[in-house]
Order: C-alpha cells, then sequence, then structure tokens
C-alpha cells in the first residue's frame, strides 16, 4: 500500500492528460444541456406509467428533477446580469404552463404541491421580475384557482405560502396587479386566434427517447409532434367529427383545450406593454426550433441529433396527455371548460351588456381561508390580504373594495360574536390580551375561564379588522368601516342592547372601543354610538337609538347592567373622538346657555381685574404679533378659592381625613393624565376661551327673546350623570366610584366651556340650570341628614374608611352604602380639587 501510494504521484500528469482527451472527446455538458435532460427525465415520467397511477410522488423522481431545475436556474443568474439561456428556454418553451396542467391533474398524487413549491422558490428567489412575462402569468393565473380553503386539504400550508409569496412579490412590483385579476368569463369563448400562436410555441418543448410499445398510447403521423396533441387545439366540434364515437377522448381533449386558453385574455395588452421590460425579451429569440436553440447558446448540431433521437417518443406523450380524462384534469376545471368549449353555440356567453364585476383571483383565493381549522394558515391568508388591500393603486384598491372583502370580514366577524357562550363572565372580559397574529397561544390553548378561548377568537378577529383598516387603501379602509358599522355593529349589536344577555354586551362593545386604533373604524363606530348628526338633541325627542339604550340602561334595576354601561361611556370619553364628545356634551355648552350675564359684576370671579386691565393695555398697544398662549378660563385667578370650595364641601364632622391639603396625593396621577389628554386633543379646533354671545340688543327690545329665558338643556348624557351624582347616597359603592371616575375624564378635558361648568363653584348659573357643584351640595346635605342618625357614626365612617382604602371585602348594606358614599363624596371632591390645579398649572 505504502508503494502504491508513492507511486500516485507520478501518474498525475497521466491522469490529467486521459481527462483532457475525455473533455476533447466528451465535453462537459453546458447547463442548458442539463436543464433539457432534466426536463426530459421528468416527462419520462408521464411515458413510464400508467394514467392510474396512485403512488405518492415522494416516491419518483419528479422532485428532484424540478429542486435540480431551480438550482440550475438560479445558479445561472448568479455569474450574469441578464437573463441565461436556460431562464429563456423555460419563458419561450412555456415549460411552467406544462406543469400547471400536470398539477390540476394531480397525478402523481402531491405534484400540484411540488409545482407550487417549484414555482414559489422560483418566484421569490429569482432577481429578475418574472410575473409579468406571458409564460409566467397563465400558470400562475390557474395554480392560484387551484388553492382553495373551502375544502380542507392536508396541502393547504404550502397553497397559502404560494398565494403569500405572490402577494408579496405584487407588492415589490405594484405594476403586475392585473396579472392577477381574473379574465371575464364572456371572453373567455374568443380565444381560436390565439391557438396557432400557442401551437406555435409548444412545438419548442422539449424532447424525449421513444417508447412504442404501450398499448394505452396512439402513434401520431406527423414527424415534429408536441407534448400535447394539436388536435387539442381544435373545436369541440371538429373533434367530435373526426374522433367519431370517441366521447371521452373528445372531452379529454375539450379540457386541455380550455386548459391552455384559461389564461387571462385581458392580459394580452399587458403582456405586449410588459415585454419590453421583460429580463426574456432582452435578447433576440427566434421562432423556428434551431433559431430557439441558437440564442441560448446550444450548438446546432445538438438540436438537430435530439430530434432524430426524439421523435418516435414524443407521439407517444402526446397522445398520453390525451388521456386527460384518466388524469384526472376535468376534475378541476370541468364546468368552466364545458363552458368554454360551447362557447360558439351559447349566446349566453356573449359578451352582455352589463359588464361583470371585476375580481381578483389572488384575493378570492385567500379569501377561502380565512374560515380554515389550521391558524398559522389562516394567519398567512390574513397577511397576504393586508398586503393587498395596502397596495397604493388606486384601480386595483377599487377592485379589493368591491370585492367579497368587505362582506366576509364582517361575516366571520358575526359568526365568532354569536359563538361565545352567554354565561361568560362579564368582568373577565377586560382581562383578555389577545392580537391577531402567532403571539397570544395562552388564550387560544389554555382554559383561564369559561368560554376564553371564543372570546378570544372574537377577539383575535375584531384586532385583525382593525389592523387591516388602519392599514388599508383609503378607499379600502373606508369600504370595510362602514361595513363592519353597518353589518355588524348596528345590525346584529343594536338589537342585542335590549337582550338578555346585554351586561355581556356591552362589555364586549367596551373592550371593542378600548382595542380600538384605527381612525376610520373608530369615526365608524362613533356614528354608531351617538349617531352621525351633529345638533344637539330636543329633550324627549332621541334621533341615536344606541345612546337612548345605553343612557336607558343606566337607569335599570341591574347594578350590573349601570356599571358596564358606565365603563362603556368611559372608554368612549377615552378614546378622545371629536365627533363623540362633541355630540354627548360639546354640543350643549358651546353657546355658554349655562351662563348668567345678569349676574352682578361682583359675582363674575372667574378673571381678576389686574388681568382685565393687562389685556386692556395689549389691546390698547395694537401688537398684532402678540398671541394668547395660554386659557384665562382654564387658569383663573381665584384658583384657590375654588381649590378652597370643594375641600370644605365636607362638613368638618364628616371628614374622614383631617389633612386639608391631602388632596395633593392626586396630583401625580392626575399630571401624567393631564398631560396624555392634551397631547390627544391638540389638534382639536376648541377655543381657547370660554365667550359669551353679546345678544343685548335683542334683550333690550324683546326681553322674552333673551338667552336666559330659553331654558338651558344639558343634554341627555350629562343630565344622566348629574342625576346618577344626585343618587349618590343610595347607589353602591362600586357604581359611585364608576360615575366619578366618569366624570373625572370630562373634567381633564381642555375645554373652556366644559371645563368652567364642571369646574368653577363660583360660576353664576342662569335660573333653572345646575351644573356638578350644586349636584354635589345636593348630595351633601343629604349626607348631613342621614348619617348622623346612625349611633357611633364618626367610628362607623372610620372603619369604612380603612376598609375601602385598603380594599377589603364587605357586606353590602343601608348603612354600609350610606358611609360609603360619603367616602367617595369626599374623595372625589380631592380629586377635582387636584384636577382644577393642574389644568390651572399647565394652563398658566
Amino acid at each position: 500500500m505504502c508503494t502504491l501510494n508513492n507511486l500516485l504521484p507520478c501518474f498525475a500528469p497521466y491522469f490529467v492528460v486521459f481527462d483532457n482527451a475525455r473533455d476533447d472527446i466528451a465535453p462537459p455538458a453546458t447547463p442548458l444541456q442539463d436543464f433539457t435532460y432534466h426536463w426530459k427525465q421528468l416527462m419520462n415520467f408521464y411515458v413510464n406509467h400508467l394514467t392510474n397511477y396512485k403512488a405518492p410522488i415522494q416516491t419518483t423522481g419528479i422532485p428532484r428533477h424540478l429542486d435540480k431545475l431551480l438550482e440550475i436556474l438560479l445558479e445561472e443568474e448568479k455569474d450574469e446580469n441578464e437573463p441565461g439561456p436556460c431562464l429563456e428556454y423555460l419563458l419561450q418553451h412555456k415549460l411552467l404552463d406544462l406543469l400547471a396542467t400536470l398539477a390540476g391533474a394531480e397525478t402523481p398524487p402531491g405534484m400540484r404541491m411540488v409545482c407550487m413549491s417549484f414555482l414559489r422558490k422560483l418566484l421569490g428567489r429569482s432577481k429578475y421580475p418574472l410575473l409579468h412575462h406571458t409564460s409566467i402569468y397563465g400558470p400562475v393565473q390557474r395554480l392560484i384557482s387551484l388553492c382553495n380553503g373551502n375544502v380542507p386539504s392536508p396541502m393547504e400550508p404550502e397553497e397559502v405560502q404560494f398565494l403569500l409569496t405572490l402577494c408579496f412579490l405584487v407588492c415589490k412590483y405594484p405594476h403586475v396587479t392585473n396579472m392577477i385579476n381574473d379574465a371575464p368569463t364572456a371572453q373567455r369563448h374568443n380565444v381560436a386566434p390565439r391557438r396557432n400562436s400557442e401551437q406555435t410555441e409548444i412545438e419548442k418543448v422539449t424532447y424525449v427517447p421513444a417508447r412504442r410499445n404501450n398499448p394505452l398510447f396512439e402513434p401520431l403521423d406527423s414527424q415534429t409532434v408536441t407534448l400535447i396533441n394539436p388536435n387539442l387545439f381544435s373545436s369541440k366540434i371538429d373533434r367530435r367529427r373526426s374522433l367519431g364515437s370517441n366521447r371521452s377522448s373528445s372531452k379529454a381533449d375539450n379540457m386541455v383545450t380550455t386548459s391552455r386558453s384559461n389564461e387571462s385574455v385581458s392580459s394580452r395588452e399587458a403582456e405586449n406593454t410588459s415585454q419590453d421590460s421583460s429580463p426574456a425579451t432582452q435578447k433576440p429569440v427566434c421562432d423556428s426550433d434551431s433559431g430557439a436553440a441558437a440564442s441560448v447558446g446550444e450548438p446546432q448540431d445538438y438540436e438537430a441529433s435530439q430530434k432524430c433521437e426524439d421523435v418516435a417518443l414524443i407521439n407517444e406523450i402526446g397522445t398520453h396527455l390525451q388521456n386527460l380524462r384518466v388524469l384526472r384534469l376535468d376534475l378541476e376545471f370541468n364546468d368552466d371548460f364545458e363552458d368554454a368549449s360551447c362557447a360558439a353555440n351559447d349566446q349566453s356567453l356573449l359578451p352582455s351588456k352589463t359588464p361583470q364585476k371585476s375580481k381578483c383571483l389572488l384575493l378570492d383565493a385567500l379569501l377561502s381561508y380565512i374560515n380554515t381549522a389550521d391558524n398559522t394558515v389562516r394567519i398567512r391568508a390574513c397577511e397576504g390580504i393586508m398586503v393587498l388591500a395596502s397596495l397604493e393603486d388606486s384601480s386595483f384598491a377599487q377592485t379589493i373594495a368591491n370585492s367579497d372583502l368587505t362582506f366576509l370580514i364582517s361575516s366571520r366577524l358575526e359568526n365568532l360574536f354569536n359563538a361565545i357562550p352567554a354565561h361568560v363572565d362579564p368582568t373577565e372580559i377586560d382581562s383578555v390580551d389577545v392580537t391577531w397574529g402567532l403571539d397570544s397561544p395562552a388564550w387560544t390553548k389554555e382554559k383561564k375561564f369559561s368560554g376564553c378561548r371564543q372570546v378570544a377568537a372574537f377577539f383575535m378577529w375584531f384586532d385583525y379588522c382593525n389592523q387591516l383598516i388602519k392599514e388599508a387603501h383609503p378607499d379600502v379602509a373606508e369600504i370595510l368601516a362602514k361595513n363592519i358599522r353597518v353589518n355588524f355593529f348596528e345590525s346584529i349589536v343594536t338589537p342585542a342592547l335590549a337582550e338578555h344577555h346585554v351586561v355581556l354586551i356591552t362589555a364586549l362593545v367596551t373592550k371593542c372601543l378600548k382595542e380600538l386604533t384605527s381612525a376610520s373604524l373608530c369615526t365608524e363606530i362613533s356614528y354608531w354610538l351617538v349617531g352621525q348628526d351633529r345638533g344637539p338633541e330636543i329633550p324627549n325627542v332621541w334621533t341615536s337609538p344606541v345612546l337612548y339604550r345605553l343612557i336607558d340602561n343606566c337607569f335599570t334595576d341591574s347594578d350590573d347592567l349601570t356599571l358596564e354601561t358606565l365603563k362603556l361611556f368611559e372608554e368612549m370619553i377615552e378614546k378622545r373622538n371629536e365627533h363623540i364628545l362633541h355630540c354627548l356634551v360639546l354640543v350643549y355648552l358651546s353657546m355658554r346657555g349655562y351662563y348668567d350675564n345678569t349676574a352682578a359684576d361682583s359675582a363674575i370671579a372667574s378673571w381678576s381685574d389686574e388681568e382685565d386691565e393687562r389685556e386692556r393695555e395689549k389691546k390698547g398697544m395694537m401688537e398684532l404679533s402678540y398671541e394668547q398662549r395660554h386659557s384665562r378660563t382654564l387658569a383663573p385667578s381665584n384658583i384657590h378659592r375654588i381649590v378652597n370650595c370643594f375641600l370644605s364641601l365636607i362638613p368638618r364632622y364628616l371628614q374622614t381625613d383631617t389633612d386639608v391639603n391631602n388632596y395633593e396625593r392626586y396630583m401625580a396621577d392626575v399630571e401624567r393624565q393631564y398631560s396624555t389628554v392634551l397631547t390627544d386633543c391638540s389638534l382639536m379646533a376648541w377655543p381657547l376661551e370660554a365667550v359669551t354671545i353679546d345678544d343685548s340688543a335683542s334683550s333690550d327690545s324683546r326681553p322674552e327673546a333673551d338667552h336666559c329665558s330659553v331654558r338651558f338643556y344639558v343634554g341627555p348624557f350629562m343630565a344622566m350623570l348629574f342625576e346618577k351624582v344626585a343618587n349618590i347616597p343610595r347607589q353602591k359603592y362600586e357604581i359611585n366610584l364608576q360615575l366619578t371616575v366618569v366624570i373625572s375624564r370630562l373634567a381633564l378635558l381642555p375645554h373652556p366651556y366644559l371645563h368652567e361648568f364642571l369646574l368653577n363653584p363660583l360660576l353664576p348659573l342662569a335660573p333653572g340650570t345646575k351644573n356638578l357643584f350644586t349636584c354635589l351640595q345636593k348630595v351633601v346635605k343629604q349626607l348631613v341628614n342621614e348619617v348622623p342618625k346612625t349611633p357611633d357614626h364618626k367610628q362607623m365612617l372610620k372603619e369604612t374608611r380603612e376598609r375601602l382604602l385598603q380594599d377589603c371585602s364587605h357586606e353590602g348594606g343601608k348603612e354600609n352604602t350610606l358611609f360609603e358614599s360619603v367616602i367617595v363624596t369626599e374623595e372625589f371632591c380631592k380629586e377635582l380639587a387636584a384636577i382644577a390645579y393642574v389644568k390651572y398649572h399647565h394652563s398658566m
């Protein structure tokens, strides 16, 4: 062995000589020769096996040959800056069209998945934009039509991944959006002019070695035959005449004819306009077989030798593919192909006067997966839908807006809403924290409470609707949002607010509003909640049925319903939606009808004399550059008097906290909240000061026309709040606490009219008008009359305060309710004082 190893280096020069000689005799195969070899080997499978082949495709060599074809194509791109001969060969000879036909046949089983994987990797990894080429988008359209999530299938992951790749390609190359649209059905019969050109192209397909002994094949009398029988391009009537009684063969021929012509007829213009920029058309390509070989760099003698070798068996492949009925191609396209074959005699398929609605093949395929049981597949389909909906092409956006997307989105939302069990605890709803992606496994796999999976499924889909509308083209977003309002909230949720499970329904609506981030959807839901009319409501006349129902629910005997409805009102205020705030309160305060202009000047203590003098001096100087930077309504000079009014409202003997300055412990939290409110409301066109309209002329001439003579109406929402405030001594602690939260959210808003109406106890009110402070005064009077009647009330107040502040459980009762209302009123006054001072500080 050692001697042999020592001798090997001596023979090395001879090995090199032998290799060179072998290369001279049989030079290495070119990439194009390797490419055609693997293609022919792939085609050999359909010659060497009977048509009823049932073994899985993994047991065949088809996946390996397709992987090799893909490897050759991608390797070719690395070394060249322009399309190579293999890619040109693929495009010119329309090899993908035949693959699409075999994918539709699903022979052997799994062929569809393998073809989709091949095309997905080719389009996704190629550095050239191939989708707009006529040899690409035709097969792509046919493969898209094979993707149907309505029928459960183990191939769903591969199908949706294929569709998602196309979505990203369309997003990357927006000019190809028309390639993924369906051709109008009425034009499918008009394919005769294309048959000659298609036949010419298909005649250039790879040739394979001959095999004559299979009795299933009938030889064709031709020297150059295509892989698909030329007779397939004749009409069905002609084939019936030529084939006589062979009806099964005629039907199979018809299948392939239409499968070849099923490419979008409307895409021909796109083909003509896109071929100039197509990478495959950057090189001259001849129409003849020899010219095609020369154009891709293959020697002329190679093409000639291949023809001499392969003519015989090509007959068998063509005849083999004639039996497409056995290959089951008709399973996928039977109805469409029968219509197309009879189009010449069927007047119903002629173009009608009313154009058919344009549909997006890719979108329709993705929509079929939104109800699939596979969560991952559904999410991938949703990603693709979002990509298509977000494209900036206005015409394509109209196609999306006019599609079935809007109906299916709201329909699924309705189905998931109806699937929520009625026994779900409404208090658990707010704890559900999910998103539409794959990052919410705890709520989909674990059982946190009874019915949590159904609740999580609903909110996951609602979150997707929210994000879809947020990311979509404005035209699509507007249609989607309006459709959800009309078909879901108005049709489904509105009637449910008056049914037995209204507490759960209200909690679900509150959670939806809380998770809302889309401006368009928020606008539509605001229309649903408070109506679209921005005018003030007339007392006892309701124009918004939902707002009427919500306010009415606050006066039912159900404390749970009252509590949940108040939480919903809190969330409505927290959204900082201008339309909601306007319709709830601001429209009623904008005329300042609550203000008494006839009061003595000494009673009007909003501004100090010093501030009045300073303002007069500034106006006298005519400083045009002067711009008022703060609101004197929000920052009155008598702020300390205002704070003391709230702090001294509760008599000393009823106060449970002896520290008069303890309202400062609310300051930090109020400061944080008010900073957020200022940011949210910065773009709202609210006035800076509360100003009364001067109508003294009408008052002098007609006293009855004075605005004070017209009774001020605070609006149904504020009237409900004031009535609930007046009832504090008789309400449960939880309701009183939530009521104070709602009013605090209103008081934080930087609107001058709302501010002085809620937070200025020194404001002169018009006769018969009540504000927040006057309501609190009535509450204190009730407490002063009722609390001392209880023996040892001071000790009970102290114990009640300790229990509430420590969040201990307590039994409900008349005495407890009364003492708890004292604590609530006392702490509420401190919070109002803190809000007034923080707003004063920010407005200076």
